[in-house]
């Protein structure tokens, strides 16, 4: 490790050229830790030494470095002695140990610095930073692979910069980081992401070990359609895995209908679509559900969690016409880009411009900001208010000069554009320019927020398509393509880069078709396929060879009990609105409330993927599901008081709960319980029984 050290110290600290403190310096500081968020890195640094977040400003670097405290940092007459070598060498106390060895060649590096004369030198970028492998495949388990960096600057050099890179494994368990030289050594079969930081650039690689072939867990794939099965069949022949085979009727048509529509199937339209002779009848049911009405109303409450709408219930008048909005605009299929565009820049009345509403969904500029980034961006964008964002590309001026954009809409029921408005930059302390994120300046104030409609919907801006068609994937696979659909980041990429380049592409050609897209994903045989055996399952649905089960969010939870113990005369008559139409969370619910409803105050994603103590403690104890069940209006009520056999109540709530019929062994062993008992004991367990499938876990989810 010394030699090599000493090798690579000789190549960046050569004779030929002083050492350069934007491009050696830095990555040194970089490397030893003393820039990140836990050391002087954080925002008011420590022990009064206060550098940037990973140099991202090396101006006000080398002055904290060179010029601040009096200048004591440095000691250009005996550099051994300045307190930047002394400080990390643990010569002198210092709060964050010993970094920096005494003969390593990260102190060769700064030494010859301060025996220079510690000088600024021209600025220098890091334009790329190369690592290689990208991706690399492993043959075995303890194999180790190499990893080298390559930096490249402003100036065109680039240089191996292996040894000032910190190489990091988000599993270390699967695989493990070592040096001398550095290399990643694979203990579990899988893809494993790794992530290499030099300076302020991070890159992300990966090493890929495939499954043994004994582990390979269905005789053959689901079979093939598109350029959706294409992609997720290569990722899964490179792990040597093959997916399950697709699901029976019941159990697609069953995952269909509540993607789609938020609603269970009917027992007479599950044997409708068991009995066609239609070659292609999942094909023509897709297609039927994708154009009918309930998609519409389903999809409106899909849109309006990830918009956030919310009203409050002293003006409800502006969120009803938001969501009405929004209803019409799928109803009549208008292109979602021009829906976003609308959104985007629309003033008046929010009374009756449901599209106003956007605008005050955010309090002020910096959170319209914040809240565009995070749904038409997929970013959270908002780290970047203090210092550039540490694992994006996103920078302060690119966070403050967005928030400008927005800084003049007054947000009260009359949406408007003011004359005046600013956001300050907290890098510069002065007002903030209106900016397109990672481009350039906007000169006309006055027309920004059209001007950053038009960039975000180019064609050939990707952002906007690819968190679009994220989201629409997670909604029906149940994990995005990107994990979690508002973390698009370079130390989070896709798990099929490919496929989410080929949906977004496709999304754009045809004219920002939210249908055309799902119908794609809903035609697949990865959407298809049956769920993996437990011990398989969790490495088929990393890679989408096995479906995953996703709670039902809590609006379609409620109306699929009511489906159940309600007929639909009884339901529409006693209840009126079914809770999918219920757009608004401010208007009051406790129900809802109780199973977890979306308060819209942040992004609903993580809340429709669990259900909460609260939730389960409802269903186990609570009135919601005893007092439908004791309905004597109610399903259950009146086949029993109809006089309706036992076995065949189980039936129909079997078949209408899950889609399904119970096993010959199941019916046998609860008839067996029946058997003997009183009328009035019969009905006190028909009544559990009920109660039982419809708290489980198959009822409450869609698998």
């Amino acid at each position: 490790m010394m030699f090599y050290a000493l090798l690579v110290a000789s190549v960046l600290v050569s004779d030929l050229a002083p050492v350069d403190f934007d491009s050696q310096v830095l990555p040194v500081l970089t490397y030893a830790g003393c820039n990140a968020g836990a050391c002087h890195g954080a925002a008011a640094g420590r022990g009064g030494f206060q550098l940037s977040l990973f140099g991202s400003n090396p101006d006000a670097d080398y002055s904290a470095i060179v010029h601040f405290a009096e200048g004591r940092r440095v000691n250009l007459s005996e550099a051994s002695k300045s307190l930047v070598l002394t400080k990390p060498q643990g010569i002198l106390d210092h709060g964050g140990g010993t970094v920096l060895g005494d003969s390593s060649s990260s102190v060769a590096v700064l030494r010859r610095w301060l025996e220079e004369g510690a000088k600024r030198g021209k600025e220098k970028q890091l334009k790329q930073l190369r690592v290689v492998p990208v991706e690399a495949v492993a043959e075995k388990l303890g194999e180790s692979i190499p990893l080298k960096a390559y930096a490249q600057f402003s100036d065109g050099e680039e240089i191996d910069v292996t040894e000032w890179t910190v190489f990091h494994s988000t599993d270390p368990a699967s695989i493990e980081i070592k040096e001398s030289p550095v290399r990643a050594v694979c203990y579990r079969p899988g893809k494993h992401l790794l992530t290499a930081r030099f300076w302020n650039r991070i890159v992300p690689l990966s090493v890929l070990l495939p499954y043994q072939t004994d582990r390979k867990l269905a005789l053959q794939p689901a079979g093939s359609s598109g350029f959706v099965d294409t992609e997720i069949d290569i990722q899964l022949d490179k792990l040597g895995l093959v997916g399950t085979a697709v699901a029976d009727d019941n159990a697609f048509f069953r995952r269909l209908r509540l993607d789609l529509t938020g609603r269970l199937p009917t027992p007479e339209e599950l044997r409708e679509f068991q009995v066609s002779s239609v070659s292609d009848r999942r094909v023509k049911k897709i297609d039927q559900l994708l154009e009918s009405r309930e998609f519409s109303e389903f999809w409106s409450l899909r849109l309006a969690r990830l918009f956030r709408l919310r009203g409050s219930q002293e003006e409800p008048q502006a969120a009803a016409a938001y969501g009405q909005w929004i209803r019409s605009s799928l109803e009549s299929r208008r292109p979602y880009d021009e829906m976003i565009r609308e959104m985007l820049t629309a003033t008046g009345d929010s009374h009756v411009v449901g599209a106003s509403n956007f605008t005050r969904t955010a309090r002020d500029a910096r959170a319209h900001a914040e809240l565009v980034g995070s749904v038409f961006m997929g970013t959270r964008i908002q780290c970047a208010n203090c210092h550039n964002h540490p694992f994006a590309s996103w920078t302060q001026d690119d966070y403050h000069g967005l928030a400008a954009i927005f800084s003049r809409f007054e947000r009260g029921r009359f949406v408007q554009v003011k004359k005046m408005g600013a956001v300050t930059n907290l890098r510069t302390g002065e007002a903030a320019s209106p900016r397109l994120p990672g481009q350039h300046d906007l000169e006309d104030a006055d027309s920004a927020p059209g001007q950053f409609a038009n960039w975000l919907l180019e064609k050939d801006n990707l952002h906007f398509a690819k968190a679009t068609v994220n989201w629409l994937w997670d909604a029906m696979m149940g994990r995005g393509l990107v994990a979690g659909v508002d973390d698009f980041r370079e130390t989070n990429p896709p798990s099929h880069a490919r496929l989410l380049e080929l949906l977004a592409d496709d999304f754009v050609d045809h004219g920002y078709d939210l249908r055309r897209t799902l119908g794609w994903i809903a035609k697949s045989a990865a959407y298809a396929r049956s769920r993996g055996r437990q011990t398989d399952a969790k490495e088929l649905e990393a890679w989408y060879g096995a479906t995953v089960a996703r709670p039902l969010m809590p609006e379609v939870l409620l109306d699929a009990i009511d489906d159940v113990l309600f007929t639909s005369e009884v339901r529409q008559s006693e209840k009126g609105k079914r809770a999918i139409e219920m757009l608004d969370p401010a208007i009051p619910f406790p129900e809802l409330d109780a199973l977890g409803r979306c308060s819209r105050s942040e992004n609903c994603q993580s809340t429709s993927q669990q259900q909460g103590l609260a939730s389960k403690l409802l269903a186990i104890n609570g009135a919601l599901m005893n007092r439908r069940i004791a309905d004597r209006t109610g399903r259950l009520q009146r086949a029993l008081a109809d006089g309706r056999p036992p076995e065949v109540i189980i039936l129909e709530f079997y078949e209408r709960a899950l889609s399904n019929r119970p096993s010959d062994t199941q019916l046998a062993l609860w008839l067996g319980e029946l058997k003997g008992m009183s009328r009035e004991a019969q009905t006190r367990w028909l009544e559990d029984f009920v109660w039982s499938v419809l708290s489980s876990d198959e009822f409450a989810s869609n698998r």
